[in-house]
C-alpha cells in the first residue's frame, strides 16, 4: 500500500511539474517585459539634432579669429548627455553651453577657428559624440577660403606655426622623435596630403633624383619658403623642432614616395 502511494506521488509530481515550470517561466518572461517596458518608458531614447551640420564662412583674412554658433537640440524622449566635441586639429576650439539636455531642450555649440597658417580653401571637422544611441557621433564641417594667406603676421608672429600652443599640438608634438613616413604623417600631411598630393599647402611630388630639386626641397624644410610664410624652416637653425637627421629622413620618404608615383603615370 505505502509503495503504491509513494508511486502515484511521484507520478504526479511528474505529470505536473513541466506544467509548473512553463507557468513560472511565462510569468517572469511578462515581468521582466513589464519592468523593461516600465523602464524604457522612464528613460526614453534621446535624439541629438543640430540646426546644421556644416557652415560655410566664406571669404576670410589668414591670422584672424573666426566664430560661429551651431544650435543643438535633443528632439527625443529621454536625456542627451553630450560628451565632447573633438576637433580635427589645434586650431578648432568648440565648447558647449552646457551638455545635459532634457527632452525639448536646446544649447549652444560654440567654435573658434584660428586661420593662422592657413590658405586658399579650408575644411575643418568636429566630431560631436553623446548617448543618442541612433547617432552616437555626428561629424560637423566648418569652411572657408583664407585669402592674402600671412600678409597679415608681424615679423615675430611668421613662425606661429611652431610656437602657438594650438598649431604646435598638431604641426610638432605629434612629430618628436619620428622619422620618415611616421614623422610625414605627423608633422606634413595635414597640409600636404596623406601622400604628398597636396591639399592646403603645394603637392611634393618631384623629381627628388635631379640632385637641384632635391637641394631645393631640402633648403625649404630646413630653413623655410621665401615665397610664403605658411612653410617655416623646421630645421633647428631656423627655429624649427627637426634634427637634419630627421629631415634628411622625410626627403628620403618623398624621394621614394615620388619615385613610386611617377613610375605608375
Amino acid at each position: 500500500m505505502m509503495l503504491k502511494q509513494s508511486r502515484s506521488r511521484r507520478n504526479k509530481f511528474g505529470k505536473f511539474t513541466p506544467q509548473i515550470l512553463i507557468l513560472f517561466a511565462v510569468a517572469c518572461t511578462l515581468v521582466m517585459l513589464i519592468i523593461s517596458n516600465a523602464s524604457a518608458d522612464q528613460s526614453g531614447t534621446p535624439n541629438i539634432q543640430f540646426d546644421s551640420q556644416v557652415f560655410d564662412f566664406g571669404t576670410v583674412d589668414e591670422g584672424a579669429r573666426i566664430n560661429h554658433t551651431f544650435k543643438v537640440a535633443n528632439k527625443g524622449d529621454g536625456t542627451l548627455k553630450i560628451v565632447d566635441a573633438y576637433a580635427s586639429c589645434g586650431c578648432t576650439t568648440p565648447k558647449f553651453a552646457k551638455k545635459i539636455l532634457e527632452p525639448g531642450e536646446t544649447t549652444d555649440l560654440f567654435v573658434t577657428v584660428d586661420t593662422s597658417m592657413k590658405q586658399n580653401a579650408v575644411t575643418k571637422t568636429l566630431n560631436v559624440s553623446s548617448n543618442d544611441p541612433k547617432r552616437p557621433i555626428v561629424e560637423i564641417a566648418l569652411k572657408m577660403f583664407v585669402r592674402n594667406q600671412h600678409k597679415g603676421l608681424t615679423e615675430g608672429a611668421k613662425a606661429k606655426i611652431l610656437t602657438d600652443e594650438n598649431c604646435t599640438s598638431c604641426h610638432v608634438a605629434r612629430g618628436v622623435g619620428e622619422f620618415g613616413i611616421k614623422l610625414y604623417v605627423a608633422d606634413c600631411a595635414m597640409c600636404h596630403g596623406p601622400k604628398g598630393e597636396g591639399e592646403s599647402g603645394p603637392p611634393l611630388i618631384g623629381p627628388y633624383d635631379n640632385a637641384v630639386y632635391y637641394d631645393h626641397m631640402k633648403n625649404i624644410l630646413t630653413n623655410g619658403s621665401k615665397k610664403t610664410n605658411a612653410m617655416p624652416g623646421f630645421g633647428g637653425a631656423a627655429g624649427g623642432p627637426l634634427a637634419q637627421k630627421q629631415i634628411d629622413s622625410l626627403l628620403t620618404y618623398l624621394k621614394d614616395l615620388s619615385a613610386k608615383r611617377m613610375n605608375k603615370k
